[in-house]
């Protein structure tokens, strides 16, 4: 069916922009080899959703069986059987019987939960395990920090399934500008100016098959967007965020003036030069390149810490969510050196900077407001002000002062979660432009095409 649903479009587009036959030939032979490879990206785009989705309904079975059971082992297993026949399913299988057919020492429940998460890598789904290991071991309310988890897992799925949405339009949009495109080749084709075909024009067929090539790679490229691995998009990767927060702090401003001054040199010898030979242009490109370069110290300060701001916004409150699942047994310092565990590479080194100056000064809060100086990052000042009143404050008023840190930490990671995605979607704006801009050049080819024509035809030239 598919494959005769292609042999009429081939047909279709052979009509509407006059193709030849041997033209028509080849590309119905094209099409029909890449069908495979659009089959392959339109059922991996499936299996994503799918995984989303087991990995969600995974979420919600385990934490409510947790709550209920207070048992990693217990929770599991009552997760287990109320999730549907699937893939996950089998993988809490193999969990369960790993956790249950181990006798050695290791730290069997772990690995377990282990296996798990290496087949659905999601930063929610290893939280999630961590928290209940944590409790596990060393006890502590839960109550709260379930609510927390299902309330951060309700509004991360809530905006994963809005990019889906978004993507999914956006796709379309895609489709409609190729079909919109191709439409406005094939118009130029059928206008009666003085009776005149060039479609027939050995270049005209050419570049008609070009273009539908060119436009069945924009719509591959789109599938690429509409496969995305929902659950791993959910792990911020952040590999060097260490090492550039390091270079940003050892900045050496000296070095960087002199490297800027000699850079300016060669630009200065230039302008000279330009202006002796009274060559005006050269003069005032000469003059951007030597005030660019004078100033490439500052412009690339400038630039490191923009950068480093967007990853601590997304970094910030995902370490703060550790925090807080741990508030729930430890108090406030502890809990700061327990997160050391999973903190994002971005904000390790102040980290251990603020570990280490709470060990010298456990009651101040200097080193509260000393976390990610320079950077002025309001929310970050503001949770960081209100860990230091809940390490000092009094226990009637511990409640609400963790309640806002908890809803103000949602919002921080909802804000930071919503711009990271949409920044990742932000490609399919550029493929929806694709299509004009093939089309626009073989509409320019066609009218040359069409005057040398005319031209030769009226015995000019």
């Amino acid at each position: 069916m598919i494959v005769f649903l292609i042999l009429a479009g081939v047909y279709c587009l052979h009509i509407l922009l006059k193709m030849h036959w041997i033209t028509t030939g080849i590309l119905a032979v094209y099409f029909l080899i890449m069908l495979a490879s659009h089959r392959k990206r339109y059922h991996r785009m499936r299996e994503q959703k799918l995984r989303f989705d087991e990995a969600s309904e995974y979420l919600d079975a385990l934490l409510y069986a947790f709550c209920k059971e207070e048992k990693v082992e217990r929770a599991l297993a009552d997760a287990e059987a109320a999730l549907a026949d699937g893939p996950m399913r089998e993988v809490v299988r193999d969990a369960l019987a790993h956790m249950h057919m181990t006798f050695d020492d290791t730290d069997v429940m772990r690995e377990s939960l282990q296996l798990i998460e290496e087949q659905y890598p999601c930063a929610r789904i290893r939280t999630a395990h961590a928290f209940i290991l944590h409790v596990e071991s060393y006890g502590g309310q839960i109550e709260r920090p379930i609510k927390l988890l299902l309330a951060d897992k309700k509004r991360w799925e809530k905006r994963t399934l809005l990019a889906m949405k978004e993507r999914s339009k956006m796709f379309t949009d895609i489709v409609m500008s190729i079909a919109a495109s191709l439409i406005i080749c094939g118009m130029i084709l059928y206008l009666p100016v003085m009776n005149m075909d060039i479609s027939q024009n050995v270049l005209c067929q050419i570049l008609t098959g070009i273009v539908l090539i060119l436009d069945d790679w924009i719509f591959l490229r789109a599938q690429r967007f509409m496969e995305e691995d929902w659950l791993k998009l959910d792990v911020v990767c952040d590999d060097d965020g260490g090492k550039r927060m390091e270079e940003y702090r050892n900045y050496n401003s000296k070095r960087d003036r002199l490297l800027s001054i000699v850079l300016a040199v060669p630009c200065g010898i230039g302008m000279a030069v330009s202006i002796y030979f009274r060559k005006e242009a050269l003069v005032a490109i000469c003059v951007l390149l030597l005030l660019l370069m004078l100033n490439q110290h500052r412009v690339g300060r400038h630039l490191a810490r923009r950068s480093l701001i967007k990853r601590i916004r997304v970094a910030f409150p995902n370490w703060l969510l550790d925090i807080v699942l741990l508030l729930q047994s430890e108090n406030v310092q502890v809990a700061i050196l327990k997160s050391r565990e999973h903190v994002p590479g971005v904000l390790e080194k102040e980290l251990d900077l603020l570990a280490e100056r709470l060990a010298m000064e456990p009651e101040s809060a200097e080193p509260y407001h000393d976390f990610l100086q320079g950077f002025e990052i309001a929310e970050v000042h503001s949770a960081m002000s209100m860990l230091f009143s809940l390490s000092m404050g009094h226990s009637n008023q511990g409640d609400r002062q963790l309640g806002e840190l908890i809803d103000r930490n949602l919002e921080m990671l909802d804000a930071a979660e919503k711009e990271r995605i949409s920044n990742l979607s932000s490609g399919m704006y550029l493929l929806f432009l694709a299509p004009v801009v093939t089309a626009s050049v073989k509409l320019v080819i066609d009218m040359a095409v069409f005057m040398l024509s005319f031209l030769g035809s009226a015995g000019i030239g």
